[in-house]
């Protein structure tokens, strides 16, 4: 249910409002809205690194596709060695 990074936020956000909904003086609901507008930026902050790794993870997987189609191009037989890493 929580697999996309987005819900997960959302989620997060909704639990984390909950004590502000409990706060009877206004200091008390600024500082549980300033925790939870901390606790939300993390979560975006962590969600924009993971898309970045999987990005990257995409690219070199793009660079790969394109090296293995270009040695077939060469060697339609197979018998090229695929290059070491």
């Amino acid at each position: 249910m929580f697999g996309n990074p987005f819900l997960r936020i959302l989620a997060i956000a909704a639990v984390l409002t909950v004590p502000l909904a409990a706060c009877d003086d206004q200091n008390s609901a600024e500082n549980a809205g300033a925790e939870v507008g901390r606790a939300v930026d993390q979560a975006a902050e962590r969600v924009g690194e993971a898309a970045g790794d999987v990005a990257r993870g995409a690219g070199q997987m793009m660079r790969d596709a394109g090296e293995a189609i270009e040695r077939a191009a060469r060697d339609p037989r197979g018998t090229e060695e695929p290059p070491k890493r």
